[in-house]
């Protein structure tokens, strides 16, 4: 039942994020629905569950995306990654520890395309650009952060994705 939902959640969220997400822009940006989602699950249930949506995620991404496959997929990891050890590491009730983990993972998961863009040769916009959008998307997903929450609270109450303690 729980690979149901995640996969239905997922698949929505991507759905959502290529047709329309763009047409919610703020200051040249718009919101990145598959990476909050990623963030908000690996809050609520735990980083295997954070890297096993964010896998399937990315790819969803990554069929819609010119470039290689595993891009988006790479860089939902390492969100999924760094949100997994801060909300194993710090207080969980806190709620502005997963608004600025989806903000750090809003900055890794641009510098990992940006940097895929750059080997790959792909062109890339100038430095300013890049900070000033980079900025702009994270205060924009951590802002969408609290309502993704409760979605995703909501969907999951019941399901625990990690194993239980021996």
């Amino acid at each position: 039942m729980k690979l149901v939902l995640g996969a239905m959640l997922m698949l929505a969220a991507a759905l959502v994020q290529v047709t329309w997400a763009s047409q919610l822009e703020i200051a040249g940006t718009f919101p990145n629905v598959v990476l909050i989602v990623v963030i908000a699950l690996t809050w609520t249930q735990g980083v295997r569950a954070g890297l096993l949506w964010g896998c399937a995620g990315g790819i969803l991404l990554d069929l819609n995306a010119p470039g290689p496959l595993g891009l988006h997929a790479f860089a939902l990891l390492c969100g999924a990654y760094v949100t997994g050890f801060w909300a194993r590491n710090l207080d969980r009730e806190s709620p502005l520890h997963p608004l600025g983990a989806v903000a750090v993972s809003t900055l890794l998961y641009s510098l990992v395309l940006i940097g895929a863009d750059r080997v790959l040769g792909l062109p890339i916009p100038p430095f300013a650009i890049v900070v000033q959008l980079t900025m702009a998307a994270g205060l924009y997903n951590a802002a969408l952060m609290p309502l993704a929450l409760i979605a995703v609270r909501r969907a999951t109450s019941g399901l625990h994705w990690e194993p239980a303690a021996p």
